[in-house]
């Protein structure tokens, strides 16, 4: 039941031209590499309100969240509108309503990548209600959840995540919806480290990374293990951490820039970071850096800038931490990634004006946003 219960199939009764199920795959792939200002009205028309292809359209974008977030989020959205926006019926049933709460799920977790977080809870409010509308919410609603409680952790809520996640991983156990379970309970994990939980959080990801689901998802079982090598770096020992970074490393080495990449990269630095390897932190927090910015996640560039920064003034690099530290506050401040009046960022304004940057100030700031990404 596990891709029945987020995505129905559908024989297509509105499109001019209807196709075969079995072409709809193709059909959605050729739809989504035409650049959208290119798509005439008519392929437009033709296409999406063919739910089979429209179902295909919803799943290819899922499956590209990951590695194109900005366009998936620009798609996803762009396809809510359209469907809003139409008069003509969509299929024979609930399909306008689903496709609508698809949609908008797809870019409020797309959103939620990006470090977008306000548009995220707006676009995640859009799905709720349309799934609302649908024979089958549930499936639908248990995904919007899941995504609340990730962008609760991103905020630094843990105990409010490891009271709510049970209930979240219940639902997607109920539906049959594996890799969705297996992403729940990686979340406990990573809210268990956060609260200093380590043994627990390591029993836990131990057991879900042997699940078939997981073996089957090199992208997911390399997130896994990168948090398998952080809980080993916090506890101190960085040889331990090292072996399942490098397994995690095989398993994307072939991959497109992910945010899964990106997330290890940063894992290395840091555990190189903290045991005092400063020269391979920063070649690896640098890596992270570009592949986060390639995938447009401006809030996860800042928090890396500021703690390359902080790297490079402990190697003695001064005028380079200050430019990392210039170019990093305009997002911080934009995208309110800190409370108003934060002290640090105030000295540190200063501080960087004096050509005399605050090692304190950085790092109060750096261990600030560490929390909440």
């Amino acid at each position: 039941m596990g891709e029945t219960a987020r995505i129905l199939h559908f024989r297509a009764r509105t499109a001019s031209t209807p196709c075969a199920v079995h072409e709809a795959p193709r059909l959605a792939l050729e739809y989504l590499k035409v650049q959208r200002d290119q798509r005439s009205e008519e392929s437009v028309a033709q296409t999406l309100s063919d739910p089979d292809i429209l179902s295909a359209i919803c799943r290819l974008l899922r499956e590209q969240r990951d590695i194109s977030p900005q366009d998936v989020a620009e798609e996803a959205s762009w396809i809510f509108r359209w469907i809003g926006d139409r008069t003509q019926a969509l299929g024979v049933f609930d399909e306008r309503d689903y496709f609508l709460g698809e949609s908008a799920f797809i870019a409020g977790s797309a959103y939620r990548q990006l470090g977008r977080r306000r548009e995220a809870l707006l676009w995640l409010d859009r799905a709720e209600a349309a799934f609302r509308h649908t024979v089958n919410p549930g499936p639908g609603l248990s995904n919007i959840a899941y995504t609340r409680l990730a962008l609760r952790f991103e905020m630094g809520q843990y105990e409010e995540v490891l009271e709510l996640i049970p209930s979240v991983s219940t639902s997607f156990r109920k539906y049959g919806m594996d890799i969705d379970l297996a992403k729940s309970t990686l979340l406990q994990a990573m809210a268990l480290k956060q609260c200093g939980r380590l043994g627990e959080a390591l029993e836990i990801l131990e057991h879900v990374q042997c699940l078939p689901a997981v073996t089957r998802d090199s992208a997911l079982r390399a997130r896994i293990l990168a948090e398998v090598g952080d809980i080993h770096q916090i506890g101190g020992d960085f040889d331990q951490a090292i072996v399942p970074y490098t397994k995690a490393m095989a398993l994307l080495e072939n991959a497109a820039p992910s945010v899964a990449l990106a997330d290890l990269k940063m894992f290395v630095g840091s555990a190189y970071r903290e045991h005092g390897h400063l020269d391979a932190a920063l070649d690896a927090l640098r890596s992270a850096l570009v592949t986060y910015a390639s995938l447009g996640m401006v809030t996860r560039v800042a928090y890396l800038r500021v703690f390359v920064a902080d790297t490079l003034l402990a190697l003695g690099r001064p005028r380079e931490a200050e430019w990392e530290i210039l170019a990093a506050l305009p997002t911080i401040e934009e995208q309110k990634m800190v409370p108003e009046g934060l002290a640090a960022v105030a000295l540190l304004k200063e501080s960087v004006r004096r050509r005399k940057t605050d090692p304190n100030a950085l790092r109060e700031l750096r261990e600030h946003l560490q929390a909440r990404n």
